[in-house]
């Protein structure tokens, strides 16, 4: 009688073993750099499950074997690996390559660069905004603004509180975005003529805020960064 017990026991645990839930984990990098990529969109397109890499880059979804999983990011070439027993066991590195720029205008049509990315966002990452019939994002294109506006409509479900959780980390990074857009390196370096290190230091002290780039004219920005600059080489008294 014993025996037969311990044999169940064994035979109970070798099912829930092979029953055990399986991760691919690593990181996402850009190609030839050590620099990681936030939010890549990471599907498994073999059991429609989906995450997001973190701040860090890294990354964490539920696979087996044979599954096949595409990484892809706005402005980078998508890779899809088809997963094997071994990238089970360590961390996998994923390297996307930036797609070559095709667009040199600041502005295309209507829509300015930047909002052209926020539309590609948008549809990269519509397996979180969008849930079937439920409307929890309406659109809300002004000009030069953020391409979506949050309307969260409150679930309980685990699912749900994920996806609001994942809505309002891409809300954040869409206002990053755009205040990136407007006072970005390129157009500091030129009024201020900084370089490297001292361009970053002058940029990260006088970043502004997202609600005031929505509200500041083009002028603005220029006046603004004009005194900071002034006020970042004042000798002190």
């Amino acid at each position: 009688m014993r025996y037969v017990f311990y044999s169940f026991v064994l035979l109970l645990g070798l099912v829930m073993n092979g029953n055990a839930q399986q991760f691919l984990t690593g990181k996402v990098y850009v190609n030839g750099s050590s620099d990681t990529l936030i939010s890549v969109s990471i599907h498994n397109i073999t059991t429609q499950r989906y995450d997001l890499s973190d701040e860090d880059g890294s990354f964490r979804i539920q696979a087996t074997p044979g599954d096949h999983i595409a990484f892809s990011s706005v402005g980078h070439k998508t890779d899809t690996v088809t997963v094997t027993a071994s990238d089970l066991t360590a961390s996998y590195p994923v390297y996307l390559e930036i797609k070559p720029q095709t667009l040199t205008a600041v502005r295309v049509g209507e829509f300015s660069n930047y909002q052209l990315d926020s539309m590609d966002r948008r549809k990269e990452y519509s397996w979180v905004y969008d849930h079937g019939n439920e409307r929890r994002f309406e659109q809300d294109r002004k000009e030069d603004g953020v391409g979506v506006s949050m309307n969260i409509f409150r679930n309980t479900s685990t699912a749900a509180k994920q996806r609001e959780r994942l809505e309002k980390r891409l809300l954040r990074e869409e206002q990053d975005y755009f205040v990136d857009f407007r006072y970005n390196k390129d157009y500091v370096a030129k009024i201020t003529h900084f370089q490297g290190d001292s361009l970053k230091a002058f940029m990260k002290k006088y970043r502004p805020s997202y609600d005031y780039c929505r509200k500041a004219a083009a002028v603005d920005i220029l006046v603004y960064i004009n005194d900071c600059y002034k006020q970042y080489v004042k000798p002190a008294e």
